[in-house]
């Protein structure tokens, strides 16, 4: 209760009661105290760090994925939500500290995770086939894509794609930006 800045334990317990504070919170803060250590079996997966034994959910407004800086947030039915640190998302929960849990990224991680990205075109016969080719060469998965044409002339391309980290984005971006009609790349915000 101490490291919580509470009274006692009772009032921990009834704060926990009423919904008030997380029990999943309340038991990482205690397992983060000072001589205590957590144990994490190795055989178990883990791609957050501090999110052991929740359920995580990746945020689906920035796409996060490894070698981004990112910010936990315990939703209600959602589990544990990964965000980008950077996510505009992120400012409605800034007040809600007591959701908030430290996380990292685990190293060593050999999973894909879903990212989004528009690409500002012009409008040209191939443009979209070149780039979707282009995507498949350097070994990602087109997950899902949509055009929207803007005045004729330019299109916007918005693909969620399969990536392993920053560094195969950013290679996937220097690629797709060579491309002749491409004209801006950038990741996706909702």
């Amino acid at each position: 209760a101490q490291n919580l800045k509470l009274a006692d334990v009772d009032e921990l317990l009834v704060q926990i009661g009423l919904g008030e504070r997380p029990a999943i919170l309340v038991a990482h803060a205690i397992l983060q105290s000072p001589g205590t250590e957590a144990h994490t079996p190795q055989s178990i997966p883990i791609v957050i760090r501090g999110t052991e034994g929740m359920v995580v959910t990746f945020a689906r407004c920035c796409y996060p994925i490894p070698g981004d800086e990112i910010a936990g947030f315990l939703s209600a039915g959602r589990g544990m939500v990964i965000h980008r640190a950077d996510c505009p998302n992120l400012l409605e929960h800034r007040k809600a500290v007591d959701k908030w849990i430290d996380v990292a990224w685990e190293a060593g991680l050999k999973k894909d995770f879903s990212i989004g990205f528009r690409v500002d075109v012009e409008n040209q016969r191939g443009v979209l086939a070149q780039i979707a080719s282009r995507i498949a060469e350097l070994g990602s998965n087109i997950e899902q894509v949509s055009v929207t044409e803007r005045d004729g002339l330019m299109a916007t391309l918005t693909f969620v794609c399969a990536v392993r980290d920053r560094k195969q984005l950013a290679n996937l971006f220097r690629h797709i930006h060579r491309l002749p009609g491409v004209i801006r790349i950038t990741r996706a915000h909702t």
